[in-house]
């Protein structure tokens, strides 16, 4: 007898991880016996009174849960989630499915909750004169556009941007981005030009044929199969890749796909969990794809740290793997630099150490203390070394005598820049004398290494950077050197909104230029809950950053469609109570069905976060410290880090703690105003992002607790 085909939706592997492993154990269970015998004893299928759609069934997982399923043919089918017993029949009596019009994959939306929505948020009222969203839509302009014929009337209902969200978390995916753009006055030309062109369907749709629904793109994209492995439908169903990371919806599709090369370099911003790395990482096998396996590795694929170059190799693996990954190196930029360098001269970089940030902080120190001047602090000199000399490549005092200081606060007389060439040779004659470098200092003369190479010397044809908004001028200098200039050259995603290094770069002016339509932005969060997403947006503060070129960045029209409880915000006496205050509510995340390893606990020091490690573990939670350049552990354990270790990272559940006046901002991190003005501005919003981007790890449940006093980054949380 031929095995069944069951596939299962997201929203059945997030009802399944809310179940205890008891009840898990016996879900895998029913999984395969559905797949090795549908009509079985023991499945007791059955179809709810009522039922929208007759495919719709019921079967038995135990005594207390049965999973919703949807069976378009004999030997086909769809799970959508698992209930309890009256609660699965109530639901799966009010689902529609369909073969969507264009994209010829299957949709399904719970038609129930959409009417609740409506009544909830009051847009049904007779009473209300409001016009609706989509007035000046018409039915066939829907139709076009790939969005069933049943949901129109609903939509023409909404009237509030509550009753908008709200409804876009329940349709499909195509149906819900096409309403949010149109919603955001984007013409129906425009909407199909940039959503709904790339997702269409290239063969015949019959809309009654599942079988060959279930093969088609848009399916896969919503819908995972079940396999024979065990063990594999355990950790697809317990730790699947986050569907941000793998899911690229039309929007991000068109980017990353585009048929037609870019003619030059292609900038891609957006804020936290709009799929800027899934983009990246599909442009990279979009490139890679065009290149013959001969090749080699011919495409760089990098960023800044090394635990987020290590999360990206595993990523590109599960996208290709080995066909892919033959074709690309993946490497943070301090190796990029490592490597250059090693090319250049293997012997005169043998033994040279590369110092680190905190290294060279305790250097400048001992320079300040063994110069005898007063005038300037270690935050300034390391600022204005890595800011305007390394940035600018200066190697004379004349050179920096001439040198435009712009975006330094400070003004330097003729007579303090020499002091200051006088402290920078120093430092730099002890380095030299130490054997030892920084790795900005490394990035400059690899830059120089690599621009005297010829076209043919170039090891690579395709560059693409995540997190572009944390790399150093001399980093764009290198990776602009390191690929000839031509269609396809660069591709860089980042935002900085979360920029957490004092890195300041203005791209056009090292040579990458973005400009004839080649800078795009993404707008919709996949990640975070909006009730989230909306906490985190008043902890940016009011300050735009600079958008890696000449303009202001925005997170205009940034929203997400998923809904949610609201964050817990709140503070203690002390740090005691605070952590005692941790540890019962990760035992309460933990009893509502979050595994351990989906929780975090972010801190602005380590020590911080030590400390919470240990009054966890200490009450009999596991928890492991993550260090810097560490992976977060695998087992099942609470992860506790600093908050520049939680970048690109993400957790069902996540506490900050510590967000306290002393903490968050750090003094130490922080310049002095009667040093410069600019600077103290600059490491405020810096320190402003990380608690930003800390709190957008989190993808449905958010803390942020502290001891005396809150941080003033809270004002709006508190207001």
């Amino acid at each position: 007898m031929a095995k069944a085909n069951v596939l299962f939706a997201d929203s059945f592997e997030k009802a399944y991880q809310g179940l205890d492993a008891t009840i898990q154990r016996r879900v895998i269970d029913f999984m395969l016996k559905l797949r090795k015998d549908p009509d079985g004893n023991g499945l007791n299928l059955k179809q709810p009174q009522g039922a929208l759609s007759k495919e719709i069934w019921t079967a038995r997982v135990n005594d207390n849960f049965r999973a919703v399923l949807f069976r378009p043919t004999a030997d086909t089918f769809y799970l959508v989630t698992i209930r309890p017993h009256d609660d699965a029949y109530t639901y799966a009596a009010r689902i529609v499915w369909d073969i969507n019009k264009v994209t010829g994959g299957v949709d399904f939306w719970d038609h129930g909750a959409i009417r609740e929505i409506l009544v909830r948020s009051g847009d049904t009222d007779p009473g209300i004169t409001t016009k609706g969203y989509f007035d000046a839509i018409s039915d066939a302009d829907f139709g076009k556009l790939g969005v069933n014929a049943s949901l129109v009337p609903v939509l023409r209902e909404i009237r509030s941007e509550d009753a908008l969200l709200g409804i876009t978390e329940t349709i499909p995916k195509l149906a819900a981005q096409v309403v949010l753009a149109l919603a955001d006055g984007h013409t129906v030309d425009q909407v199909w030009e940039d959503i709904v062109a790339g997702s269409k369907a290239e063969d015949e749709i019959d809309p009654e044929d599942y079988s060959a629904a279930a093969e088609r793109p848009a399916t896969r994209e919503t819908f995972a199969i079940v396999t024979d492995d065990t063990e594999e439908l355990e950790r697809m169903l317990l730790k699947p890749m986050s569907e941000w990371r793998v899911y690229l919806h039309p929007e991000q599709r068109k980017i990353a796909y585009r048929a037609k090369p870019y003619n030059g370099p292609v900038k891609v911003t957006g804020g936290p969990g709009t799929g800027k790395t899934v983009v990246a990482l599909h442009r990279v096998k979009a490139l890679a794809d065009r290149i013959p396996a001969s090749t080699g590795k011919r495409i760089l694929l990098t960023t800044y740290t090394n635990a987020l170059s290590d999360l990206l190799g595993r990523l590109l693996d599960d996208l290709g793997g080995p066909e892919l990954t033959g074709k690309v190196e993946v490497l943070n930029i301090d190796k990029v630099v490592r490597d250059v360098l090693r090319r250049d001269s293997e012997s005169q970089w043998a033994g040279v150490e590369v110092l680190g940030d905190a290294a060279i902080a305790v250097r400048w120190d001992d320079v300040v203390a063994t110069s005898g001047q007063t005038s300037f602090d270690r935050l300034f000199l390391i600022s204005e070394w890595e800011q305007v000399i390394l940035a600018q490549n200066i190697r004379t005092r004349d050179e920096y005598f001439a040198a435009r200081r712009s975006g330094r606060g400070r003004r330097l007389t003729r007579a303090e820049r020499l002091q200051v060439w006088k402290l920078v040779q120093e430092f730099e004659r002890r380095l030299d004398r130490d054997k030892a470098i920084g790795f900005k200092q490394a990035a400059v003369k690899a830059s120089d290494v690599a621009a005297t190479w010829s076209e043919a010397d170039r090891p690579y044809r395709h560059v693409v950077i995540d997190e572009a908004q944390d790399l150093h001028a001399a980093h764009w200098k290198l990776l602009r050197a390191l690929v000839p200039a031509g269609p396809d050259d660069m591709f860089l995603v980042g935002d900085t909104f979360q920029r957490i290094y004092d890195n300041r770069v203005t791209l056009g002016k090292l040579g990458i230029d973005v400009r004839g339509g080649r800078s795009k932005r993404l707008t919709l969060n996949y990640r975070t809950t909006r009730q989230i997403l909306a906490d985190a947006l008043k902890l940016s503060g009011d300050e735009l950053p600079d958008d890696l070129d000449e303009g202001s960045a925005t997170l205009k029209g940034y929203r997400s469609v998923l809904q949610g409880g609201k964050p817990d915000i709140k503070g203690y006496p002390s740090t005691a109570a605070e952590l005692a205050g941790l540890r019962e509510r990760v035992r309460s995340w933990h009893d509502r069905g979050i595994p351990l390893e989906e929780i975090a606990v972010f801190a602005r020091t380590g020590a911080a976060a030590l400390a919470a490690a240990d009054a966890l573990s200490a009450a009999g939670i596991t928890a492991t410290l993550v260090k810097s350049g560490q992976k977060p552990a695998s087992a099942a354990s609470v992860q506790t880090m600093t908050m520049h270790r939680a970048k690109g990272l993400e957790f069902r559940a996540v506490a900050i703690i510590g967000a306290d006046a002393v903490h968050v901002p750090l003094g130490i991190a922080v310049t002095a105003e009667t040093v410069d003005h600019l600077d103290r501005r600059r490491d405020l919003q810096r320190e402003r992002s990380l608690l930003f981007v800390a709190a957008t790890r989190a993808r449905e449940a958010l803390s942020i607790t502290w001891a005396g006093q809150p941080s003033p980054f809270l004002e709006g949380l508190l207001a």
